[in-house]
């Protein structure tokens, strides 16, 4: 099977992204071809979100060249000058190399992985998006997700589509997260061999235990719930929010290097490289503007009451699945309306 794997934590990294090479050498191990995409940095509950207007780049890497900190490591390549076009092209498509996307999102991830990225090596036959850094359980985090988003991304294309997230933050032994993949690995072609035609996409949750495997699977309906705090940002004094260059800030509190630049910024750029004219906005140039009022606001979430509704979920449902040790498997439609049928432990064997 041709497996095209995405997901929203970006490039292989201790702390941010630390399930998917694992994962990938177990889909490997069982056989199958795997071309990989990743957006270049964190995109954490960004959804199916597109950057439009945004150029996107695509940097094919050789696996074993990622550093901890996601970064890779360019000394180790070959020189490209020293290679005909021919053999360029060949490197850039071997199943170790994968693809790093600025300004990517999952799903950009997805389509790029679909229609343009690994056209030499066959369809495409199934994208999982994940493994998910912590657990993607409930609505209110399906709704948000990326790693989700990329697997709908899929499902509206017409493919099919699995989002996969293993469910802890904290640092894992690589024997757990080896035993997770196994797990996934057998789940996920047993989904793919058994597919519903109701079901447009499949969302996973592993736990994170040594006895995963012996663990059972189980049929879960989504828990539904809403944020009851109110807002998920804070105000921030001026000079201390981290804004990027489009006024955006990414979840985890680092800029956001994709954010489409504004009308305003490519005008102040524009306005303080070529001093030969002043530009005009709204029909006053930068010295004569008046000032405006401005507020600054960073991201803050309060999550004690989410996390009080996932302990407090109801049998059946993914977070009381997920969080009772069992691997949660809840089928979607691309409307996020549950298909019915579905009840019961998974038998994998």
């Amino acid at each position: 099977m041709h497996i095209l794997v995405v997901n929203d934590d970006g490039p292989p990294s201790r702390h941010l992204s630390p399930y998917i090479r694992p994962f990938v050498d177990a889909l490997q191990d069982a056989g199958h071809l795997v071309s990989v995409a990743v957006p270049a940095a964190s995109r954490s509950w960004i959804g199916k979100a597109h950057l439009i207007g945004a150029s996107l780049k695509a940097t094919y890497v050789p696996s074993d060249a990622f550093r901890e900190d996601g970064t890779w490591d360019t000394s180790a390549l070959p020189d490209a000058s020293s290679q005909s076009p021919d053999s360029e092209q060949r490197d850039h498509n071997s199943n170790n190399e994968w693809v790093v996307v600025e300004n990517g999102t999952p799903a950009s991830c997805t389509q790029l992985g679909l229609y343009h990225l690994f056209t030499d090596r066959g369809p495409i036959d199934l994208v999982v998006s994940g493994p998910n850094h912590g657990r993607n359980a409930s609505t209110i985090y399906n709704l948000s997700s990326g790693t989700v988003g990329g697997a709908l991304e899929a499902a509206t294309c017409g493919k099919r589509g699995i989002a996969l997230s293993f469910g802890s933050k904290e640092e894992q032994s690589i024997e757990v997260v080896r035993a997770a993949s196994r797990l996934s690995v057998r789940l996920i072609e047993h989904l793919y061999r058994n597919w519903n035609d109701g079901v447009d996409l499949y969302n996973l949750n592993v736990p994170m235990r040594a006895d995963v495997e012996s663990r059972p699977v189980r049929w879960a309906r989504a828990l539904p719930n809403y944020w009851s705090k109110g807002s998920l940002y804070a105000e921030a004094e001026v000079g201390t929010a981290e804004v990027g260059a489009g006024g955006a800030i990414l979840p985890n509190g680092t800029a956001d290097i994709g954010a489409a630049p504004t009308k305003q910024g490519i005008l102040s750029r524009f306005w303080n490289n070529n001093n030969t004219s002043a530009p005009v906005v709204n029909g006053c140039t930068p010295h004569s503007q008046p000032q405006l009022k401005e507020r600054h606001f960073q991201w803050s979430t309060e999550l004690s009451d989410i996390t009080k509704s996932l302990r407090a979920a109801e049998e059946g449902t993914d977070a009381h699945t997920v969080l009772g040790g069992c691997t949660s498997v809840t089928p979607l439609l691309a409307n996020f309306w549950h298909p019915p049928g579905f009840s019961g432990e998974l038998n994998l064997d």
